[in-house]
């Protein structure tokens, strides 16, 4: 069921007011209509509806009403993603955003979770696996919590993560001072091995001994590691209760919460470094009053939700996440959330255009350097001073163009190279790097790819210094069909399968079928070489003729790798100028389509040659 969502009347401040109209939301009813500096207003709920947010707001001196906006709702109803997204990411701002204490705020920015690579969170995981918390609960609990895990870790920040389980009583199962809570693959087997059946014993819900627990890990953590204030000052806390809110021993929380807030001497002026969440997950019973009470209270935040399934608390955390403040080059970053442009979620994409026509796609590779196809330059006699690379730019929805300062096309590519053979088109080496006219700033829209093989790719799969490019290889094309993708020319994400092994000799072979380009071809290897990557199958997305030097890509751990560049293919489903039109092959079609995209295992040599100094490349 949809909650009921407020409708507010905010109307102009009255003569003598020091705050607007603060509104009623449906099905409430306020006391209070004085709005002057330090009046109260209070809200209740009508019939069997409950109050979400807070039911008393005070007009404070800037002008603004302390708490939350508050909402009646059904008892059980669920929040969705959408709606979630903007009041959780506001927040959930500062716990990762604001651990960059040389960071300036931008009071106009809504506060979201900015991923910066300075700073230190503290993250506290507590798992309520009470009588009233069923074990298929306390799984979608365990579900959440990994996939919060995974990705808090894929940015590559410093972040330490502690895990309590709870009924009666809690049991610590990773407490935040462990060298083992600053690495994803112990957090997440602690995680993966938590037992339901642990409080079998103690069945009831003691939400104070659950908190309390956190504020002595907070104690033993400045003692064990020798803290001075300066230094524990600086982290950021963010407490995530995945719970039903249904407490019935121990008392109220709020002194083991007062306790947690004189720890890390919460004030006003230090209000963002500690946040608390209570999520319910799942098709529980909640209690949303308990739930309310739990969560922070924040001027016009919400700190509390229940949620369907683990996959909508995953589209509220991609909401959440902002990566406009990470203005390094790392690489694979792209925003998953379900209202990101195009453009932000393959940053990498790029356009490649000739004057003012667009022929081909290619993707950033650091700040300077784009990687696309040898053949988009074929016919490239004119000037190049007039060709143009059209990068992603949060300012404009058309981007920004870039002018082309050195242009590197394989020697070996030659596409009439095995016309005395009655191949009329031949591919291999097809493979070009642009070096750009100056640097790309790095923003939401533009950031580069991971590429296999480098350092920053090894660092983004979690592997250990010493791994391989041939380890990447295995690793990413790990199966016979791969699930892979690549940017349509209107920025659309399309989904291919890229065959190898058996399946790769099986994809390649209707090439031969393609009497009008190959009439006398004996040997499909001869074409179709071990460069290439073949898709084209089944139900998989085709390449237009213009998306030629676009990345074909593959995610992993919440980051994007490419593993091969569009090159040619059987059938062109874009046969109109209109970007959103694309036809399958009709059944029967003579030869099927098939794609073949440029290995970049293969062409390492190359890149190698060609990068050195951009990018750092692991051992062959």
């Amino acid at each position: 069921m949809d909650p009921l969502m407020a409708v507010l009347c905010l109307l102009p401040l009255f003569p003598g007011s020091h705050c607007p109209n603060p509104g009623i939301s449906v099905g409430s009813v306020r006391t209070g209509s004085r709005f002057g500096l330090g009046d109260k207003v209070s809200y209740r709920c009508s019939s069997d509806l409950v109050l979400t947010g807070s039911a008393v707001r005070e007009c404070q001196g800037n002008g603004v009403w302390s708490g939350t906006e508050p909402i009646c709702r059904q008892p059980y109803s669920y929040d969705f993603p959408e709606d979630v997204a903007p009041a959780l990411g506001a927040s959930l701002s500062h716990m990762l955003g604001a651990t960059n204490p040389t960071q300036k705020k931008k009071e106009t920015v809504g506060r979201k979770i900015q991923i910066q690579r300075s700073g230190h969170l503290n993250l506290y995981l507590l798992l309520d696996a009470s009588q009233s918390v069923a074990e298929e609960d306390f799984r979608t609990f365990q579900d959440s919590a990994i996939l919060m895990v995974d990705r808090i870790f894929s940015f590559e920040i410093n972040v330490s993560v502690a895990i309590i389980t709870f009924a009666s009583k809690p049991k610590i199962i990773l407490p935040i001072w462990d060298k083992n809570s600053r690495d994803v693959t112990e957090v997440i087997s602690h995680l993966d091995n938590i037992n339901y059946k642990d409080h079998e014993n103690g069945t009831g819900t003691n939400m104070y001994e659950a908190l309390n627990s956190v504020y002595t890990m907070m104690n033993n953590q400045i003692h064990r590691l020798s803290m001075d204030t300066v230094t524990w000052q600086e982290i950021r806390h963010a407490i995530i209760l995945l719970t039903d809110g249904k407490s019935n021993m121990g008392g109220s929380p709020k002194p083991a919460v007062d306790s947690i807030k004189e720890i890390l001497n919460i004030n006003q002026k230090r209000n963002d470094y500690l946040d608390i969440y209570a999520i319910g997950v799942g098709k529980l019973d909640v209690d949303w009053r308990e739930l309310n009470e739990l969560g922070s209270k924040k001027d016009g935040e919400r700190h509390a939700f229940i949620l369907q399934d683990t996959q909508a608390l995953y589209q509220v955390f991609e909401h959440m996440l902002d990566v406009s403040q990470l203005i390094d080059t790392i690489c694979g970053v792209g925003n998953m959330s379900a209202n990101a442009s195009a453009q932000e979620r393959t940053p990498w994409h790029v356009t490649i255009k000739p004057k003012s026509q667009e022929t081909c796609r290619g993707s950033l590779i650091s700040d300077q350097w784009v990687l696309t196809a040898a053949h988009c330059f074929r016919h490239a006699d004119e000037d190049r001073s007039l060709w143009r690379v059209n990068v992603g730019d949060p300012n404009s929805q058309w981007g920004k163009d870039f002018q082309i300062e050195k242009v590197v096309i394989s020697s070996e590519f030659n596409v009439f190279a095995k016309k005395p053979q009655g191949i009329l088109e031949f591919y291999a080496d097809d493979i070009a790097l642009l070096k750009l006219a100056q640097k790309v700033k790095m923003s939401t829209h533009a950031r580069p790819i991971c590429l296999p093989c480098t350092v920053g790719a090894n660092l983004a799969l979690r592997r250990p210094p010493g791994s391989t490019c041939r380890e990447h290889e295995n690793e990413l094309l790990n199966k016979l069909s791969v699930p892979a993708h690549f940017a349509a020319l209107n920025g659309d994400t399309l989904n291919i399968n890229l065959k190898t092994g058996m399946e790769w000799a099986s994809c390649i072979e209707v090439v031969s079928q393609d009497k009008k380009m190959f009439p006398n071809l004996t040997d499909v290897r001869e074409v179709v070489t071990d460069q290439f990557l073949c898709s084209g199958t089944g139900e998989d997305d085709n390449p237009c003729k213009g998306e030629s030097g676009g990345a074909v890509f593959l995610e992993r751990r919440f980051r994007f790798f490419q593993v091969g560049l569009v090159s040619w293919g059987l059938y062109n489903p874009c046969s109109s100028t209109n970007k959103n039109s694309r036809k399958k092959a009709p059944r029967g079609n003579v030869p099927p389509p098939r794609d073949f995209h440029i290995s970049l295992f293969r062409l390492q040599p190359w890149l190698r040659q060609h990068l050195e100094g951009v990018l750092d490349f692991l051992p062959l």
